[in-house]
């Protein structure tokens, strides 16, 4: 994930919807075990009815009549509601009318204890007593004679219990789903308020690198002032030191000018002998070489990332009417086909270097036209230079090296090329020679990134 946002949305999302089924794991558990409290309770109540409404029998056997029984649920079959009493050995010795199947296995707790028990498809609760018989009657913990052990028992379907937990589980789930939609929203719109500084600032450098604006000139939030400074520093530093650069070059240049100029005029000198005029010509005209073509190299600019952008269309046009001035006696036609609104991250000077020395190789060749196209795409420029001369020799990527020529009796081919391979490797590009599709002549094809 490349967006910043996407990953803190992605994030935060995965930490509320854990955190969602943690609340809901959570309030599902407490609920059940608050139901199942309020079930063992309220069996625990309807035990002590029924010891209430309790009696003895003929026999000093605990009974109770079917008029006395608390609950009318317990008088109808099939109610889901039971109740039992067993004596000591664990035989059931009463039952009320409500019950109709098999008796379940259920624990006898000690005297004055309960149990829950949570069966298949009911809840029982036991309770353990002991009652005497004093003369018919019947009384709780009698210390009297002829003590006998029970054991309560009343039993209830799960079908209410489980129809509230269901009708719970459903509530819940829909609003923690309801509250995790509207978190999310909610999320959102604060990521987007809090990356907005992001995005302005993003907008901001691609005014600088289009040329509407030559600096970050927004207030940001505390973490990001430091950044915007430190880009307006940073561009700052780099238009300044490339004007140095510029001025120290041209200083350079006026510091050569006049030794060579010297030297020059003392080999064009008649008054000196032919040996001695010999022997200057090739250094000087060496030195001369060497010293146009490292300022050239020192003075281009290269790719800079928040360069003003150069419209490529002037300057292709206006190369291409001095050069048809040069070349007048062939009648050159010149095809610049460039859009209007292509332009490029680079140094004007560069491209002005680049193309001239391109458009001024084809048009030595040409015959009669010579066609330029520039296309970009992904931030990658693609420059073609077609003529309809002759074309490269097989051996084309040799002029790729300073001072080759493709013919002795055109000079500056090589060099022309060699500088502009040069100035193309400082934009990470590359050039290519080969053949021209529709002109039939020489094709160089250049890409820059930009």
């Amino acid at each position: 994930m490349k967006s910043l946002r996407t990953r803190l949305l992605v994030v935060a999302t995965l930490v509320l919807m854990g955190f969602m089924l943690l609340c809901g794991a959570g309030l599902d558990q407490a609920f059940r075990g608050s139901a199942l409290q309020a079930q063992r309770d309220k069996q625990q109540g309807m035990i002590f009815a029924l010891l209430g409404a309790a009696d003895s029998n003929d026999r000093d056997q605990l009974t109770i009549s079917v008029g006395a029984l608390p609950d009318p649920r317990l008088t109808r079959v099939q109610s889901g509601l039971e109740a039992l009493i067993f004596n000591a050995s664990g035989k059931v010795i009463w039952r009320s009318p409500s019950f109709a199947g098999k008796v379940p296995e259920l624990l006898a707790p000690d005297v004055g204890a309960s149990l829950f028990t949570e069966l298949d498809d009911r809840f029982a609760s036991t309770y353990g007593i002991r009652w005497v018989s004093d003369n018919g009657g019947l009384r709780l913990f009698s210390a009297k004679p002829k003590p006998q052990r029970y054991t309560v028992a009343v039993m209830e379907d799960k079908n209410d219990y489980n129809v509230q937990l269901h009708a719970f589980r459903n509530l819940l789930w829909i609003w923690l789903g309801g509250a995790s939609l509207a978190l999310i929203l909610v999320q959102m719109l604060v990521l987007g308020w809090g990356l907005s500084p992001l995005r302005k600032l993003v907008r901001e450098l691609r005014g600088v690198e289009s040329g509407q604006q030559s600096r970050i000139d927004a207030v940001y939030p505390t973490e990001l002032t430091p950044l915007a400074e430190g880009l307006n520093t940073m561009i700052a530093a780099e238009r300044n030191q490339q004007q140095r650069y510029r001025n120290a070059l041209d200083d350079l240049a006026h510091s050569l000018k006049t030794p060579l100029a010297v030297l020059r005029g003392l080999v064009d000198d008649r008054t000196l002998a032919t040996d001695a005029r010999d022997k200057l010509r090739d250094p000087v005209d060496r030195m001369q070489e060497i010293t146009n073509h490292q300022l050239r190299k020192a003075a281009a600019a290269g790719r800079r990332t928040l360069a003003e952008p150069v419209a490529i269309k002037p300057l292709a046009d206006k190369i291409a009417g001095a050069l048809a001035k040069v070349y007048a006696a062939k009648s050159l036609r010149f095809t610049i086909d460039v859009p209007d609104l292509l332009r490029v991250r680079a140094d004007e000077g560069d491209l002005y270097e680049l193309l001239g020395n391109l458009l001024d190789n084809a048009s030595k060749f040409a015959r009669t036209e010579v066609r330029l196209t520039a296309t970009i795409q992904q931030r990658m420029l693609t420059l073609l230079i077609d003529d309809d001369g002759p074309g490269f020799p097989d051996d084309a990527d040799k002029l790729l090296s300073r001072g080759v020529r493709a013919d002795s009796l055109t000079p500056g081919q090589g060099i022309g090329l060699g500088a502009a391979a040069e100035l193309v490797k400082l934009y990470d590009g590359g050039i290519a020679l080969g053949k021209a599709e529709l002109l039939g002549g020489a094709r160089v094809t250049v890409t820059l990134s930009v």
